[in-house]
C-alpha cells in the first residue's frame, strides 16, 4: 500500500460475498494489537467487549443500543487474530480474520469478512460498515480519543431457516412467532416483553405480501415519527431460506437520546426473541 493510498482512508473490495478492508494506521504494532484485542482498547473505537479474548470461549461484543455480536475466537497469535461472531446471536456466524503487517511507519491492518452466501446488496452493507469501522480504529489510534458511534437510527437482524412447513410471513402463522395481536378484523397491536414488563403499540400501515414482503409502522406515544417495519424472506441455496427485518426510524422520535435509546433496546430484544420463536417453529 503507497502513501496515496493510506491517504485516502481505507481500501476495499467485494469477491463472491467475501468483503475485505484494508487501512494503514500509524502506530507500532503493539499498540494495534491492543486496540482490537483488549476490552479497554476495543471500547474506545468499536464496542464493549464482555471480557479478555480466549480461543474457544464465547464473548460478547455490545454496542449499547441493543446491538451486539455473540463471537468466539478460534486464534488469537499475533499478528493474527481469527473470530466466529453472530449478530444479535441469532444470525448465521461468519468468520471474521485480522492480520497485522509492519510497515516503514505503522501497520496495514486488513479484515476479510467471510460469507460466500451474501446477497450482492448485503455485501456492500458489510463493506460500508467495516470501512466505517477501519476508519474509526484509524482515527482512534491516531488522536487517542474515543471515536466509537452513538447508535444506530435501525433495528436490523436475520436468521436462517430450513426448508419445510413453516411459513413465516403467511397471515396465518405470523402470530406463531411475531409479537403481534389482532382487533378481530386485523393485526393492531405489537408486543414488548421483556424484564421491564409488558407493553402494547398500536400498529397502523399493514401490508402483506404472502411468503416474501411485510411492512407496518408501530405507534410510539408521545413520539414524532413511527418507526417502519420491513420483513423479508429470501430463498438462498440449498433450501435455506432468510427471515429478516428492518426496524427504522429511532433517531427520530424527537426525544432525548437516552430516552430513544432505552426503548430502542427494548424493541431489539422484542426482535431477537421473534427471530429465535421463528427458527425453533421451522425446526
Amino acid at each position: 500500500m503507497g502513501t496515496d493510498d493510506r491517504a485516502a482512508g481505507p481500501q476495499g473490495g467485494i469477491t463472491s460475498g467475501h468483503v475485505e478492508v484494508r487501512v494503514h494506521c500509524a502506530a507500532p504494532l503493539p499498540r494495534v494489537w491492543a486496540a482490537i484485542t483488549e476490552p479497554a482498547h476495543v471500547e474506545q473505537w468499536f464496542g464493549h467487549l464482555a471480557g479478555p479474548l480466549r480461543v474457544g470461549a464465547e464473548n460478547r461484543v455490545d454496542f449499547g443500543d441493543g446491538d451486539f455480536f455473540v463471537l468466539v475466537p478460534r486464534r488469537i497469535e499475533p499478528p493474527e487474530l481469527d473470530f466466529e461472531w453472530s449478530f444479535l446471536g441469532v444470525a448465521r456466524q461468519e468468520l471474521i480474520t485480522w492480520r497485522l503487517a509492519p510497515t516503514a511507519d505503522g501497520v496495514s491492518v486488513t479484515v476479510r469478512d467471510h460469507d460466500d452466501r451474501r446477497s450482492p446488496a448485503e455485501a456492500a452493507e458489510m463493506l460500508e460498515g467495516w470501512t466505517d469501522f477501519l476508519s474509526r480504529l484509524e482515527r482512534h489510534l491516531r488522536t487517542g480519543k474515543n471515536t466509537r458511534y452513538g447508535w444506530r437510527d435501525d433495528i436490523d437482524g436475520s436468521v436462517e431457516l430450513p426448508a419445510g412447513g413453516f411459513h413465516p410471513l403467511r397471515e396465518s402463522e405470523l402470530y406463531e412467532w411475531l409479537p403481534i395481536a389482532s382487533d378481530g378484523f386485523e393485526p393492531s397491536w405489537f408486543f414488548v416483553l421483556d424484564e421491564e414488563g409488558p407493553r402494547r403499540f398500536r400498529i397502523r400501515d399493514w401490508a402483506l405480501t404472502p411468503d416474501r414482503l411485510l411492512t407496518f409502522a408501530v405507534e410510539i406515544p408521545d413520539a414524532r415519527h413511527s418507526p417502519m417495519c420491513t420483513v423479508r424472506m429470501r430463498e438462498m441455496d440449498g433450501g435455506v431460506r432468510k427471515l429478516g427485518f428492518a426496524h427504522t426510524g429511532w433517531t427520530r422520535l424527537g426525544w432525548s437520546a437516552q430516552r430513544a435509546q432505552s426503548v430502542r433496546r427494548r424493541f431489539a430484544a422484542t426482535w431477537i426473541a421473534a427471530l429465535e420463536s421463528a427458527r425453533t417453529r421451522a425446526e
